[in-house]
């Protein structure tokens, strides 16, 4: 929903109105007012603004959009406004002329005058955005029929030129008979990034060819010509035309002194392309197709204006296709092998504008009523605001990159700065009255023995202390952005200050031993040792980092860095290193009583303990990495990988129905190529092919499928057992082996998301997010869909090119959330990793990143839901699990209570929704012995379904298995009750109980609640954290984000 925060007319900050400011130009016109202080208002229909250009600006509390229709009036709650930009209806017009409607043409008509009267009432500045094509013209002297032309692009163009006509003529009229603060400017063809190219002539016809690899086709001799302006110059011109001192009104036309010949802008797109392009030309066989040549606009006012377009046409068009992921000369995944040397261009920077575009008068305190701030220059200083309202301050903005719009004001607000003399005088004591000299020499003496052994070391650890955090903050920090140098700098840092905090903390020893309180120097002395052996450590593995620091430019395919193998190898030693003074550091905080700590630094204390955890593990995964990844990059023969795309809506037991595939390549270090591609091709070789491998019975049953196919190879809930089917199979179809299966879910798109954020595919005209990716790719392939077309295909390679693009264009400062991201989805099984025959692996299942079932002697269990009937009715599905233990007989056999509950939140049986139909398996401990199965749907009555549940086995564990269709509006509840194997019986001589709870892939936040009765006779000793204690029973509840581990020991 559009976020609506009435904004007020101040005095202190100017408040902006911009009819249409959800498109292309109205968006740019907002960053630039907000990003110098101003306040803005927007409205807009989005008949052809897109949220997608200014979501990004709605936590901005300077920002507010109201989604309305100019044409029926505007929202009460904006009574008055200092500045009105009317944009609304010029995107139709400049963009969409083949899609003109009433609303458009109303909106030049009725929405012009609802804004024109808000002008008036406000006494505001207005601005007109026109169109040069103003000074064209056609009607017809004969007929209704074709009264602006016979074709339907002649009716729309010349129909919307008198619109346009029509609302200059308003704003005329206003200015002639009220005398309002009125202007216009009038635009040529605009173009930059957030341009839609299916809108744009033969400009964004010809950069869309260039994106989706096509030859460049013109049409006719390319003789027609068209002016074109770059985006921030347009932004540019507006500006100072409604803050100029002198454009009331007057019309000014922002072109270039020269229009562009569609032949020239063909040849001009051709120069930047990445790759051999061609120029095709086609007869111009319809009439549609015709555009007489431009008049040239009067342009004699704008060297009066200040304004001048800075950036060309060739620059312009640079800018754009980075924008829309394209990298001019420099074809982001192409083969290693053809990429070409290329020599660095510098880019020269537009030189700076003189002068001021607008200033703001002087603000005065108001009376009666509220000064509105009028932008003129500045006579006089304004006099210092009050502590309540501080006065406002303009600041000059040179042309940068950060800011291409140019020398604008900035508004904002500054307390004044007041300097105070005061006069001191000085009083001459008469110290012989007061004190002897002896008396007085004593007391020195004291203080300096108080400085130099309390005070004095007091603050030097203080100080010392407060530098080393620093610097391992910052050690952290350079960490995540593989900048060794950084954490070489920050732990000598780090290490140096805390062995100076530590030395001078030995001087306060004497105080301690004094109060009593020796145990917590003790602490405090052993803490300090910990965390600079820790630093030490830090900078023995900055090494280590190195040759992962250039990994970034080395994968890429269109760079010249190439990969070290031998790099991976010297710095294993470093890691040896750093583990050994890391145990000392483990030692000295064994030692380290955390209760003796001052209150305020136990906290600390607690994460530096998770810190050093965490630590140790990375320490141990360092080895058999640095080991593993030369290989797995193909540094001595290619790498093929495989991964799945798997829609977590449509749930299925490795995490989702499997409707795309990729395949990325490496070879010598670098990405070969990437293949994304729809699993219904290679699906469909099998059919063709006759490969007949036999599916799982339950494939077989609900499915109807007699054979097995990739896309529902992922039964098996232990993915590397899925994976090596998958393999198998794609072997078959293929004749290639795979080195490797990795699965991801929209969890772990919506994770990544997070770091590079949202993926705009130009191609499509449309923002992907996790929320809507699979849908999309549906959508482009099932609508209109026939097998062997390349739609599906053209669209997930797009956008999984876009996608590795902006990993890969990431800044080093966004690095360290993009590893914490990916860090989030191993753990939460929503990255699953498996590797062929490489020795990795035993690092992926002992952290359990490769999916697999994990192995135990705890209980153990293991809920694994698969929708069998194919909707995507998993987004509607609310899951909740409760697992109690309990013990009901005096020979302490343990009982489990399994209660899964599926709640379904849809309504219809629309697609992608509808019912639910699902097939779960529970995997228990080896020797669990199924004793009851309820089903109850709704509030109605429990059905016993023992008979229908079936028992079988799956790796080592005891698998129960039953189906049920859910649904919209229902809810239904299973419930499966079971004994414990023998082993975990409770007896005088075994009294502990621990429960591995594993969480399926695809899933999130999904409810979980485990409860263990304690027996008669028992008491609870120790519990694993998160185990609360309530009268006799231990519970945990919760989500089930990742796998849960609960220990309790009895006495």
């Amino acid at each position: 929903m559009p976020k609506k925060n009435v904004i007020k007319k101040s005095a202190m900050v100017p408040t902006a109105l911009i009819a249409g400011g959800a498109g292309f130009i109205g968006s740019h016109l907002c960053e630039a007012l907000l990003s110098r202080g101003a306040r803005v208002i927007v409205l807009d229909n989005f008949n052809t603004g897109k949220e997608i250009h200014i979501n990004h600006l709605l936590q901005n509390p300077n920002f507010a959009l109201y989604n309305v229709d100019i044409n029926t009036g505007l929202p009460p709650e904006i009574e008055s406004v200092d500045y009105i930009f009317h944009l609304a209806g010029l995107e139709e017009y400049l963009y969409s002329k083949e899609s003109v409607n009433l609303n458009s043409l109303l909106t030049n008509a009725l929405g012009t005058k609802n804004l024109l009267d808000l002008a008036q009432r406000s006494q505001a500045k207005f601005l007109l955005v026109s169109s040069i094509d103003v000074y064209e013209g056609r009607m017809s002297q004969l007929e209704l029929e074709e009264y602006f032309g016979s074709t339907k692009i002649d009716e729309n163009k010349y129909m919307l030129t008198e619109a346009k006509r029509y609302a200059e003529a308003l704003v005329w009229e206003y200015y002639k008979k009220n005398d309002t603060d009125l202007r216009i400017v009038r635009l040529p063809e605009i173009f930059g990034p957030r341009m839609d190219l299916s809108a744009s002539g033969s400009l964004g016809m010809f950069l869309k060819d260039l994106i989706e690899h096509r030859d460049i086709t013109v049409y006719g001799e390319g003789s027609n010509k068209e002016y074109y302006l770059y985006i921030t110059d347009a932004i540019s011109g507006i500006l100072k035309t409604l803050f100029g001192d002198k454009s009331k009104g007057n019309i000014y036309s922002l072109v270039w002194n020269v229009p562009t010949t569609v032949l020239q802008l063909a040849y001009v797109v051709k120069s930047v392309a990445d790759r051999e392009v061609n120029i095709v030309f086609k007869n111009n066989t319809s009439k549609d197709n015709y555009r007489p040549n431009p008049k040239i606009p009067d342009s004699f006012n704008l060297r009066q204006l200040g304004w001048e377009p800075r950036m060309d046409i060739k620059d312009g068009i640079v800018k754009s296709l980075e924008y829309f992921g394209y990298k001019p000369n420099a074809h982001s995944f192409k083969p290693a092998e053809l990429i070409e040397k290329k020599t660095s261009i510098t880019q020269e920077l537009p030189k700076e504008e003189t002068g001021e575009i607008f200033t703001l008068q002087d603000v005065k305190e108001p009376e009666k009523e509220i000064a509105v701030p009028v932008l003129h220059e500045i006579s006089e200083p304004a006099p210092p605001a009050g502590p309540s309202e501080p006065v406002q301050s303009i600041q000059s903005a040179p042309v940068t990159a950060e800011n291409p719009y140019g020398n604008l004001q900035s508004f904002h607000t500054g307390q004044p700065e007041i300097a105070v003399k005061q006069k001191q005088k000085i009083k001459l004591l008469n110290f012989g009255k007061l004190f002897s000299v002896k008396v007085l020499s004593i007391f020195g003496v004291l203080f300096s023995a108080m400085l130099i052994f309390f005070a004095l070391p007091g603050v030097q650890t203080y100080f010392y202390t407060r530098a080393s955090m620093n610097s391992m903050s910052a050690l952290a920090t350079s960490a995540g952005q593989l900048d060794s140098a950084g954490v070489r700098s920050n732990a000598r840092s780090s290490y140096q200050n805390l062995v100076k905090a530590k030395n001078s903390f030995a001087n306060l020893k004497w105080f301690f031993l004094v109060s009593g309180k020796q145990s917590q120097f003790e602490s405090m002395d052993k803490l300090y040792s910990s965390l600079a052996y820790f630093s030490k450590s830090g900078y023995q593995m900055a090494e280590t980092i190195e040759p992962f620091e250039n990994l970034w430019e080395v994968v890429r395919p269109d760079t010249a860095e190439e990969l070290d193998p031998a790099s991976f190898e010297s710095v294993k030693s470093n890691v040896d290193q750093a583990k050994n003074t890391f145990q000392l550091a483990l030692a000295d905080f064994k030692q380290v009583n955390i209760q003796d700590l001052p209150v305020q630094v136990r906290e600390k204390a607690v994460e530096y303990q998770k810190v050093l955890d965490i630590t140790s593990k990375g320490l141990d995964m360092a080895a058999p990495v640095l080991s593993s990844f030369p290989n797995i990059l193909g540094a001595d023969e290619s790498k093929k990988y495989m991964i799945l795309f798997q829609n977590s809506n449509e749930i299925r037991p490795t995490g989702g129905f499997i409707g795309s595939y990729g395949l990325l390549t490496f070879e010598k270090g670098k990405i070969k190529d990437l293949l994304i591609d729809d699993i219904y091709n290679p699906d469909g070789q099998i059919e063709l092919r006759n490969i007949n491998v036999a599916p799982p019975e339950q494939i077989k049953e609900f499915l109807n499928e007699e054979r097995l196919y990739i896309r529902n190879a992922n039964w098996d809930p232990d993915f590397p057992v899925s994976a090596n089917t998958i393999s198998d199979l794609y072997f078959k179809v293929t004749g290639e082996s795979l080195d490797g299966v990795i699965a991801v879910d929209l969890y772990f798109v919506q994770n990544i998301l997070k770091a590079t954020g949202p993926i705009f595919l130009t191609a499509y005209n449309e923002e992907i997010n996790a929320e809507n990716l699979y849908e999309r790719a549906e959508f482009h392939s099932e609508f209109n869909y026939e097998n062997g077309s390349d739609s599906k295909r053209s669209f997930l390679t797009v956008l999984g090119s876009k996608l590795l693009e902006k990993i890969f264009s990431l800044s080093r400062e966004q690095l360290p959330q993009l590893f914490t991201e990916m860090g989030y989805a191993l753990n939460d099984r929503h990255l699953l990793i498996t590797l062929a025959n490489d020795p990795l692996n035993a690092l992926l299942e002992e952290q359990h990143w490769n999916g697999g079932v994990v192995d135990t002697t705890s209980d153990y269990l293991y809920v694994v839901n698969a929708n069998v009937g194919g909707t995507k009715a998993n987004y509607y599905v609310k899951n909740k699990m409760n697992y109690h233990v309990k013990s009901l007989t005096r020979d302490g056999l343990l009982r489990g209570v399994l209660v899964l509950e599926y709640v379904h939140t849809g309504t219809d049986d629309a697609w992608p929704g509808g019912p639910y139909e699902n097939y779960v398996r529970v995997l228990t401990q080896e020797g669990s012995k199924l004793t009851g199965a309820t089903l109850k749907v709704n509030d109605g009555e429990e059905k016993d379904v023992l008979n229908e549940i079936r028992v079988s086995t799956l790796s080592k564990y005891n698998v129960f298995g039953t189906s049920f269709t859910l649904n919209p509006t229902e809810k239904i509840t299973l419930t499966i009750e079971y004994d414990l194997p023998a082993a975990f019986t409770l007896t005088k001589e075994q009294k502990e109980y621990a429960l591995y709870w594993q969480k399926q892939s695809g899933t999130h936040h999904d409810e979980y609640e485990f409860s263990f009765d304690v027996p008669f006779g028992f008491e609870i000793s120790t519990t694993t954290e998160g185990l609360v204690r309530e009268d006799g029973t231990l519970k945990s509840i919760g989500s089930l984000n990742e796998d849960k581990k609960f220990y309790a020991k009895l006495q």
